[in-house]
């Protein structure tokens, strides 16, 4: 495969048929892996997520390839390290010419299409009134509905509404309402302010993105299998849920954070805690959390909602689900807010699947990494791999054929929004976190899970040999 967009045409190039199932892919923005009912959380509810790992494997261990929103998605959109493709921060544009697994899907007979945001073309901030600008059918998408994220989307943009959300807002009168919440109200607020959304629970983004899912899920044709990438925008911050799905969470007792006294931690933490929570209190935080299960309780629902669907037309016994997020949410763990972190909260992932081909094994440990979806949906469907690809598939696990995955993970990050580069190895109980021109930090999860004790000048041998293993994966690192 040369990873063209489309295959090449001759007399001796017949049309594709393929007879895979069909691949249903939820991501959310900023889903932690801990915020789950399967995972321990009883605090939020998550019917719809707690049956589809039941129904099949969670990996408890996983990780994100970056703790950012565009260098994680184009990972998984190629199957490879960001670093090798040249997208670390949110700034960077998916490379025009490095394949995506979606063309291969495509080539291979795949319908393929998305809702909600890529970000692979992040700084462009125009995904036109349909969202299926032509660089997404570059992309490998038959059935682009692409959108702005979060925080984008509460812009009022020079030639006005630059993606389908906005033009739905607009025609309902919603997009100025929205646009002030977010670029008044909130503006100058510290980073613990949460409050109900501003608008009608049927017009927040991911109620437009879970409902036209929907549509897409009724209409499919049943003709050729389709890989459907539903990419919701919460529960990212603004923490602003709809007031219909903060009602259960009203003053309900939330578990708090992890404490810490910053000793041992690098500069530009001290100083990011001290901005983001000095002065915050428990009550400012358990707000802030419980608007998070607002969010989270949604997209379960819209998750609960596709599944009813693809019932009815008698698809969900050919389709396999997977769920996963881009990167975490630190909650307020570690007085900190958002990501950009390679603390758990922050660098942990949810990846749960589950349809044919996927045994039903519950939680498994095995070390994964997200982009490793990239090459597992193209081994579902039978596709050609991806050239070059640093993903390995996980269907070995899913299957009931491994136990285990990858020795290591690694997850990077260029300088973004003044935090200089960094990346971060986790053997399985050691994790090195580098950061240019900082401390090292070196933490033993084992014995210390909620990462409280740097050990990276206690234990040089472990720091060393952990350095060098980044190094020769990774290369120096370079503050780009």
């Amino acid at each position: 495969m040369s990873g063209a967009s489309n295959p090449p045409r001759g007399s001796d190039v017949k049309p594709v048929r393929n007879d895979g199932p069909n691949v249903l892919m939820v991501m959310a923005d900023q889903h932690r892996t801990d915020w789950m009912g399967c995972a321990g959380a009883e605090w939020v509810h998550t019917p719809n997520l707690d049956a589809l790992a039941e129904r099949g494997t969670r990996f408890t261990r996983a990780a994100c390839n970056s703790p950012l929103c565009a260098p994680s998605r184009a990972a998984l959109a190629s199957g490879r390290r960001c670093s090798e493709i040249g997208v670390m921060n949110n700034a960077h544009l998916f490379p025009y010419d490095v394949p995506t697994y979606y063309q291969h899907l495509r080539a291979a007979g795949y319908r393929v299409g998305c809702v909600g945001k890529t970000d692979l073309h992040k700084i462009d901030h125009w995904e036109g009134v349909h969202g299926d600008r032509p660089l997404m059918q570059h992309l490998g998408f038959t059935d682009p509905t692409e959108t702005e994220g979060k925080m984008s989307a509460a812009r009022m943009w020079d030639d006005g509404p630059v993606c389908p959300y906005q033009h739905y807002l607009a025609e309902r009168g919603l997009l100025e309402r929205f646009i002030e919440d977010y670029s008044h109200t909130r503006k100058g607020q510290p980073a613990w302010y949460a409050a109900d959304s501003v608008l009608p629970a049927e017009a927040f983004h991911d109620e437009w993105i879970g409902r036209t899912a929907c549509d897409f899920l009724r209409e499919a044709p049943a003709e050729s299998p389709w890989h459907y990438f539903v990419s919701f925008v919460g529960p990212h911050d603004p923490w602003d849920s709809p007031s219909k799905y903060m009602t259960p969470y009203r003053d309900a007792p939330m578990p708090g954070a992890i404490t810490d006294s910053m000793e041992g931690r690098s500069a530009w933490q001290r100083e990011r805690a001290k901005r983001m929570t000095d002065g915050m209190s428990a009550e400012d935080l358990a707000e802030v959390q419980r608007q998070y299960c607002g969010m989270v309780a949604l997209i379960d629902t819209w998750l609960g909602r596709m599944v009813s669907v693809l019932k009815s037309r008698g698809m969900y016994e050919d389709t396999v689900i997977v769920y996963c997020a881009d990167h975490g949410e630190l909650l307020g763990d570690h007085r900190l807010f958002t990501k950009q972190s390679y603390f758990e909260s922050s660098v942990r992932v949810p990846i749960i699947a589950a349809g044919p081909g996927v045994e039903a094994q519950g939680d498994c440990d095995a070390l994964v990494e997200l982009f490793d979806l990239a090459p597992t949906v193209l081994d579902l469907a039978g596709a050609e791999p991806l050239p070059e690809m640093t993903a390995r598939s996980l269907m070995p696990v899913l299957c009931g054929e491994s136990a285990e995955h990858r020795d290591y993970q690694l997850s990077e990050l260029g300088n973004s929004e003044g935090n200089a580069a960094s990346r971060m190895v986790f053997d399985g109980r050691h994790k090195l976190i580098e950061r240019a021109g900082d401390i090292a930090q070196l933490y033993d999860l084992a014995d210390d899970p909620t990462e409280q004790l740097n050990l990276a000048e206690r234990e040089p041998a472990t720091a060393s040999d952990l350095h060098d293993l980044l190094t020769d994966e990774l290369g120096p690192m370079e503050d780009h």
